[in-house]
């Protein structure tokens, strides 16, 4: 048993005794009723062999003595004590029990059980303690169970509930230099990473490189993190069920870290392990665990960081749960996440008592904060004591707010997209009122890697996600979210016995475009949140059985949905429909007097959209259209141009297509002004590979250019008018520096008005390609005198038109918006490096491809960057087998394991947050 002394007593009681002694004997003592009243004793009796089950004071106090604990009977009294001040400082939080005499003993442990206060909000564990004297004495075998709390002893005292807070302690950075004047201490703080980690801009090694940079600089700095590193992010953490992101934050080795809402996606079993870090502090200072391990939790609700000559106090704060409607639960009763977890929703009070207890033995009090930016303002204005905010969960980029009582609250970026940087200098005297500078970091501003970052992570996302990236499908177009939603009914129709679906396409997080798709582009697409916590995500599809009369009242409750529906539908026969979860639990709020029967899971909707996706492709279709893919047939529709032929430059290595000097007004100056040399005989840079046959174009008027002649079919949405609305240009290009600074044309579509209408494409000043539009248009940075290999994929359309830029075969940007319309569709011919307004410049070109059609991400990848030979061979079938494969051999997603134990108790109730 651990002690507990008696240290302080409360200036009530002493006011109580004065007046008393005050008061003369004639004094009339009025009674207030809101006062409590202490009951009388009960007297007991324990028999020797039956012994003594028994409920005192309403059912609050529980007193089991087993038969022949005794060896005759036994008389016992009972007495309460209602909590007084002086014991509710040392954490007592129950009313006082006493069982006399203290004399007896039992040969046979008895259990003592106290019921848990209904108004209890502070957190923190409870344990059942014995007073001795001036002290309490924790006794270790305690635990909790259903709003209880028990333990087993063998005498007769006085016993209570106390509440004691995880406290952890750490040390972090040099020794304190007592003949330091001042001392800084530095945070590198993140937050709502949700499982970035698997991306190819590779964040988390970024902000792992920069706080080592940080820490090199600034020896007293903490790595900090508030909270929500599940869910969002990479398909690993789903193939994974959670382990994937767990490794990945474990890797990072953070120095103290908040949990928060999102991380009890997975259920106990992997928040249990998800709280135990060799390198972190994890604080969960409103949550309070109830499982048999208590020592298996081990998020602490306070921690003690000794920084040099600084102390700093920590908590962290966690924010409510949502539910399957993608709404925060903020209606009383909130409920707990998960089960074995309890939750204090008092947050303020909670706040109050840990400043109370703590803030004499710390210099600076710090809540790491998982609640948002509104409540982190108003704990920190009503919470006298609270220092710094370092927050999460808001995702609204960052904000820097002091307080009119000093109070620094901070909320940093989300989605690992930037880094907030945060130094405190500290007077060594006093400690108070430090020197504040505050910076915020893009990621993608951080050049350097963290190498042991990148392996662990690398290595993560090979065992549990290695076709994460894999080219599983094609999109011909650029679905709306209405279509993705149709996509998606007719996966789960693939995958299941539905006979009719209606989906919302307000639930489609993010389309994706044209061409290649991938298992993270799936998710993206639908993006898993397991609202409520450990169960399917709120956009995971369900089926659901109605009546033919209930589904046609469906239908017309939601005429923007998209709907799947069998020719004829019968009013008495009964169909399975497939809906999103959050309709499917709650048809009284989309559809009028309709009820369900048969409710269950189908599964996540990306999960159904990669099997769907694999099955199409190993049918030789793209995944949006009944059209067959390029790679299924036999039709040559590829030209290739490497100018290595100094007699014939312009003729094309193979294919159907047709280059020629543009020179409409005859003036023959193509073979005049255009040269063909090697890159030795131009002294210019060499391929990769060595030296190349190059053509040397110069800066040609508006009557001048390359025309380059189809030859092939219009295809996609421009088909009906002659167009060529899918296509691929690859080009190998070299810039000399002097027209570095100037736009420069690539391509222009239009070779009728060629006089008054401006190129299509140009490169920019910065080397970036493509065209200003509404919004981003250029990608990619090259510089000049150096040569590139880049293409760029088109797929033209009324309405959600995109084009891709890639250089050296990685996409470098998608031009999204659907203004990629007619206006870059071919008819017979495109014109190159060619403008209306004498916008060129002189350039070297070392080879070029035209593709009658748009060619995917993998095929352009193989390509690579610029050699001295441009070559592509057309995989007839490659792509569709490679998929069947992946088809056959795809990876199943295990059940949960704590889901299946669970529902072996609970399948036959609905699903609750509590489950």
């Amino acid at each position: 048993m651990r002690l507990l002394t008696l240290s302080r007593t409360t200036f009530l009681t002493l006011c109580i005794l004065l007046l008393s002694a005050c008061g003369g004997t004639d004094d009339q003592v009025t009674t207030n009723p809101n006062d409590p009243v202490e009951p009388e004793p009960s007297e007991l009796t324990v028999s020797a062999s039956v012994g003594l089950d028994v409920s005192l004071d309403e059912g609050n106090f529980l007193l089991t003595i087993p038969a022949n604990a005794v060896s005759q009977s036994t008389e016992v009294t009972y007495e309460k004590n209602v909590l007084d001040d002086a014991n509710a400082l040392l954490n007592i939080i129950s009313d006082i029990h006493v069982l006399t005499p203290n004399t007896a003993s039992f040969s046979n442990l008895i259990t003592i059980t106290i019921k848990i206060p209904d108004d209890y909000q502070l957190g923190g564990q409870l344990f059942i303690v014995s007073q001795s004297g001036d002290s309490w004495a924790v006794i270790e075998n305690s635990y909790v169970e259903d709003g209880f709390v028990s333990a087993q002893v063998n005498t007769l005292g006085t016993y209570a509930i106390i509440m004691q807070r995880n406290e952890a302690f750490a040390d972090i950075g040099p020794t304190c230099d007592i003949n330091a004047t001042e001392q800084s201490v530095r945070f590198i703080h993140v937050a709502d990473l949700h499982a970035r980690f698997g991306y190819e801009e590779q964040y988390f090694s970024r902000i792992k490189a920069y706080y080592n940079q940080a820490l090199a600089q600034t020896p007293h700095t903490l790595f900090t993190n508030g909270g929500d590193d599940y869910e969002k992010g990479t398909v690993a953490e789903q193939l994974s069920q959670g382990s994937a992101t767990e490794e990945a934050i474990k890797a990072m080795q953070f120095d103290l870290r908040v949990v928060g809402n999102h991380d009890y996606a997975w259920g106990p079993e992997k928040l249990l392990s998800y709280s135990q870090d060799d390198s972190a502090i994890v604080l969960a200072s409103n949550t309070r665990y109830e499982g048999e391990q208590l020592q298996d939790f081990a998020a602490v609700g306070f921690a003690k960081v000794q920084v040099g000559c600084v102390t700093l106090g920590v908590f962290g704060m966690t924010s409510v749960p949502w539910n399957e409607l993608d709404e925060p639960i903020d209606d009383e009763p909130i409920p707990d996440f998960i089960k074995q977890f309890k939750m204090s929703w008092q947050w303020q009070q909670i706040a109050l008592s840990i400043v109370s207890q703590y803030q004499d033995d710390v210099d600076y009090m710090v809540m790491l904060s998982h609640l948002g930016e509104g409540l982190d303002i108003d704990m920190a204005t009503d919470v006298t004591g609270i220092d710094l905010v370092l927050g999460g969960h808001t995702h609204g980029g960052e904000s820097y707010t002091t307080l009119e009582n000093g109070s620094v609250v901070i909320q940093p970026d989300f989605y690992a997209r930037g880094i907030t940087d945060v130094t405190l200098t500290f007077n060594t005297q006093d400690k108070t009122s430090p020197t504040i500078n505050y910076n915020t970091i893009e990621t993608d501003s951080v050049a350097e890697l963290d190498e042991p970052t990148k392996l662990a992570i690398d290595e993560i996302m090979g065992r549990y996600a290695p076709d994460a990236d894999t080219e599983i499908a094609i999109s011909e177009n650029y679905p709306s979210n209405l279509e993705l939603a149709e996509i998606t009914a007719l996966a789960a129709v693939h995958t299941s016995n539905i006979t009719a679906a209606l989906l919302n396409p307000d639930l489609v997080q993010k389309r994706w475009t044209p061409g290649t798709l991938t298992q993270e582009d799936f998710h993206k697409a639908y993006y898993v949140e397991r609202q409520p916590s450990n169960t399917p995500g709120f956009n995971s599809v369900y089926a659901v059985t109605v009546s033919g009369t209930n589904l046609n009242s469906m239908f017309a409750s939601q005429p923007d949905w998209f709907l799947l529906k069998p020719d004829e539908i019968q009013a008495d026969s009964n169909y399975r429909v497939a809906l999103f979860k959050g309709a499917a639990l709650n048809p009284e709020l989309f559809f009028n007097g309709v009820t369900f029967s048969n409710v269950e899971v189908i599964s996540e909707a990306w999960w159904l959209l990669d099997q769907y996706a694999r099955f199409r492709t190993s049918q030789c279709l793209y995944l949006d259209t009944d059209n067959q893919l390029f790679s299924c047939n036999e039709q040559n529709n590829i030209t290739v141009w490497n100018f290595d032929d100094e007699n014939n430059p312009l003729i094309a290595d193979y294919g159907p297509s047709v280059l020629s000097y543009f020179d409409p007004e005859n003036t023959l100056w193509g073979p005049d002004k255009t040269q063909y040399k090697t890159t030795t005989a131009f002294s210019i840079e060499d391929l990769n590979d060595g030296p190349s046959g190059v053509m040397a174009f110069t800066d040609h008027s508006p009557t001048q250019g390359l025309l380059l002649t189809l030859n092939t079919q219009a295809n996609g949405d421009y088909a009906d008018q002659g167009m060529v609305s899918d296509y691929t240009i690859i080009m190998d290009l070299y810039w000399p520096i002097e027209g570095k600074d100037i736009y420069r044309p690539i391509i222009q579509a239009n070779t009728t008005d060629y006089l008054t209408d401006d190129a299509d494409i140009f490169i920019d000043p910065s080397g970036g390609y493509g065209q200003a539009t509404s919004d981003s248009g250029y990608f990619g940075s090259t510089e000049p005198e150096t040569w590139h290999r880049v293409a760029f994929v088109f797929y033209t359309a009324p309405v959600n038109g995109a084009y891709e830029i890639y250089i050296d075969g990685e996409l470098v940007g998608v031009k999204e918006d659907g203004e990629i319309n007619s206006r870059w569709a071919l008819t017979q011919a495109a014109l190159l490096f060619a403008d209306n307004n004498y916008e060129t410049e002189p350039g070297y070109l070392n080879a070029l491809l035209y593709a009658g059609r748009a060619m995917t991400r993998d095929e352009i990848k193989s390509m690579g960057n610029a050699q001295s030979k441009l070559s592509f061979e057309p995989a007839t079938r490659v792509l569709s087998q490679t998929i069947e494969r992946h088809y056959q051999a795809a990876p199943e997603i295990k059940p949960n394991a704590w889901l299946e134990q669970r529902n072996k108790f609970f399948n036959s109730g609905p699903e609750t947050v509590n489950n």
